[in-house]
């Protein structure tokens, strides 16, 4: 019959086998994303803890069901290895968690001794020796295996390494390490705890085993899976409130287990009570029976028929009844040679009680001090009769209803949890599609759509943003039409005077052309200067209808060179009006494919923050064009870094394998960007200009990172800025 801190520990396990197991699983899917050692040997660690604490539970069911000694035996030798394979993991993961290369080749004695481990497992005889109350055995091979301390001397070390780790890093990292050295720590602590157990045999020795366990591998879940860098890891246990997954299956879960452990506890409590009432009546019974039968016996008969009494009287499937006389003393007893010597049984609780003349049932020591079950009686000239029967057997029915009602109890935790972890996940989808969206939106995609197809509240919610994005979108389009014809409006007040020129010429020309059409001197300069005015004078127009028309993606394969010219050439008479002087340096490059317009728009609208950066007092504006290779591609993001003397704007997101990119670079020297702006630089309607949008520069990204291209920002104020486009071809 198992203690209420027992049945405590047992649901303890339980939880701690979903923790490690729904770990491990995590570990495992983060190492196929992140290809990193630790994160599997950290899964496999979960996993087999996971079926070191099952096979613990297996063990104590089949003890309470009543499974041979040699099927019990065979589960522990699976958790004794287990623990083996634990402790050369734990090894492993020491190693690769702290970088340390020297060392690598000890993986293999570790190896090499934890193989000897289990060898030795395998092959050495087990006993298993049950305490009372308390369903998990100790555990005696037959040679000394001294697998625990080689275990806890591992564990030992992965605390020292942590604790070093720790002093010497900073903020998240120190704050980690330091939940890696106490979860390992906690680790220990159970190990201490089990050893308490051994020598004391007590239930709450035992239950604090396990709760430090739980604790342990809940720090380790936190240590490994937040990143150094992100924000909770000065803060680890704030990680469980950063997704309403975790929320949903905490509170869930834990509700479930609780009202499952109170429940089966209340339970069990009350059928045990009654089925022990019930036990205890029935003894009482059967000696009020003998007791029947002993006054129905002749005084002349009385010795050989009390004999004949205890040994025809059967009581369970080990029990026994005998008779003493008014010294505790055995006149009837099963084995008739105890009762031939006359032993003394004033050991015997039940004894002493009926010397005392007292009758009653329940649980009493018999005279070797071993826990029976039974029911005493004093008998009138006799002395009197005592009936019990061993604890294991006198509780055969109790244990099957304890180990029914935990097996019941296990189900429903399991059945529920899975269908709580389905439920949680069916909430938190929907929620993270409408973050993702959000995110996507604050970003400047105003293409982001919501795919949440339930009636719910979260279903309504999602058509509501997929609307307002569609709005929205259609509000953008407006806004770069408008921002198109603002640039448009600017080149066009600034080109109409560089037109004029060339048209002076040519109505020069005109208006002398009767009277000097017969000088040749007269006609060689008109052909040379005349087309070649009006050719320029159809260049700008062209341009300028160019860039004025309607955007229309119609992707193709477009020479950046040629778009650089063209842009250049439409700003040409602002470069003069703000005394701004144009340096290019253009190589030859590969077509790369994509929307003509959109990029001209893209380049216009860099140029032109170019020179309006540059103001009346001019500058120098340089663009530059190269060819080259790159494995990471640099995307705006809010917080810079510090490369040199110069802010670098740009988060460096790794590729797959190197890719083949044109970059165009547009410098200019003016008084540079504030920090506190390049924060905001590519936030929508963000704008330091009076009459600006705030539109540019992020239908600026937007139309880049369509072309699967980046752009990159360096700026030193009062040293100018520079633009960075990045973008691939085939």
């Amino acid at each position: 019959m198992l203690s209420t801190l027992t049945i405590i520990s047992i649901f303890t396990e339980i939880f701690a086998a979903g923790i490690m197991l729904g770990g491990g699983i995590g570990f495992l899917k983060q190492y196929f994303v992140a290809r990193k050692n630790k994160d599997a040997i950290l899964g496999f660690i979960f996993v087999n803890f996971f079926v070191y604490v099952a096979a613990t539970i297996v063990s104590q069911m089949m003890f309470n069901s009543g499974f041979d000694l040699s099927q019990r035996i065979f589960v522990h030798k699976g958790i004794y290895l287990s623990l083996a394979v634990s402790a050369f993991l734990f090894w492993v993961f020491l190693i690769e968690r702290f970088e340390l290369k020297k060392l690598r080749l000890t993986n293999v004695v570790v190896a090499l001794l934890s193989g000897w481990f289990i060898y030795c497992i395998a092959q050495s005889p087990v006993s298993l020796i049950y305490r009372e109350g308390v369903s998990e055995s100790i555990v005696s091979f037959a040679s000394y295996l001294p697998l625990k301390p080689f275990f806890s001397l591992i564990v030992f070390a992965l605390v020292v390494a942590a604790f070093l780790s720790a002093l010497k890093n900073k903020q998240g990292q120190r704050v980690l390490a330091f939940y890696l050295a106490a979860s390992a720590g906690l680790l220990l602590l159970a190990l201490l705890f089990s050893y308490y157990y051994l020598c004391l045999a007590q239930a709450s020795c035992l239950m604090l085993s396990w709760l430090c366990v739980l604790l342990s591998f809940v720090g380790f879940l936190l240590s490994e899976l937040i990143p150094p860098t992100a924000p909770e890891a000065e803060h680890p246990l704030s990680f469980f409130r950063t997704r309403m997954l975790f929320k949903l299956i905490l509170i869930f879960v834990l509700l479930v287990v609780i009202l499952f452990e109170t429940t089966t506890l209340a339970t069990i409590n009350i059928s045990k009570q009654a089925l022990s009432k019930s036990i205890f009546s029935g003894y009482s019974q059967m000696a009020s029976n003998l007791a029947f039968n002993v006054r129905k016996l002749p005084a002349e008969q009385l010795p050989a028929g009390l004999q004949q009494l205890a040994q025809e009287s059967r009581v369970g499937s080990g029990g026994l009844a005998y008779f003493v006389n008014d010294k505790g003393e055995l006149i009837a007893h099963p084995d008739k040679k105890r009762a031939l010597q006359r032993e003394s049984m004033l050991a015997n609780e039940a004894v002493r009680q009926i010397l005392a003349g007292r009758a009653g049932n329940g649980q009493f020591k018999d005279e070797l001090g071993d826990w029976v079950v039974g029911a005493y009686l004093p008998l009138k000239g006799i002395g009197g009769m005592v009936v019990q029967e061993p604890l294991f057997s006198a509780y055969a029915e109790l244990r099957r209803l304890e180990t029914n009602s935990l097996l019941f109890v296990i189900m429903g935790i399991i059945l529920t949890s899975l269908v709580g972890i389905f439920f949680a996940h069916s909430i938190e989808r929907p929620i993270k599609e409408l973050i993702q969206g959000t995110e996507a939106l604050a970003c400047g995609n105003l293409k982001a759509r919501v795919t949440v197809d339930s009636l719910d509240e979260m279903g309504k919610l999602a058509k509501a943003f997929n609307s307002m994005t569609k709005d929205l979108c259609e509000s953008q389009e407006r806004l770069v039409l408008s921002e198109k014809l603002a640039s448009l409006g600017t080149m066009a007040a600034g080109m109409a005077h560089e037109i004029k020129n060339p048209l002076v010429s040519v109505r020069t020309f005109t208006q002398v052309l009767e009277q000097k059409w017969e000088d040749p001197e007269y006609r060689k300069k008109f052909s040379a200067i005349v087309p070649h005015e009006i050719e320029r004078i159809n260049r700008i127009a062209g341009s300028l209808l160019k860039f004025g028309r309607p955007m229309k993606p119609e992707l193709s394969r477009v020479d950046l060179n040629t778009l650089l010219d063209e842009v250049l050439l439409l700003f040409e008479s602002e470069c003069k009006k703000n005394n701004v002087r144009v340096t290019k340096n253009l190589t030859s490059l590969p077509k790369v494919k994509g929307d003509a317009g959109q990029l001209q728009q893209v380049l216009v609208n860099i140029v032109k923050n170019a020179i309006e950066a540059m103001g009346q007092s001019g500058g120098e504006l340089i663009v530059k064009s190269d060819v080259g290779q790159v494995i990471r591609l640099g995307r705006m993001q809010r917080e810079g870094r510090k490369v040199g003397e110069e802010m670098v704007w740009g988060e460096e997101r790794a590729l797959d394998k190197p890719i083949q990119v044109v970059f165009v670079e547009v410098t200019d020297t003016g008084e540079g960007i504030a920090e506190e702006n390049l924060k905001s630089l590519f936030d929508p309607f963000f704008t330091t200009k009076m009459t600006g949008t705030g539109m540019g520069l992020p239908i600026t990204l937007r139309i880049v990172e369509e072309h699967n291209g980046s752009i990159k920002v360096r700026s030193q104020r009062g040293k100018g800025t520079t633009f960075i486009i990045t973008l691939p071809y085939d």
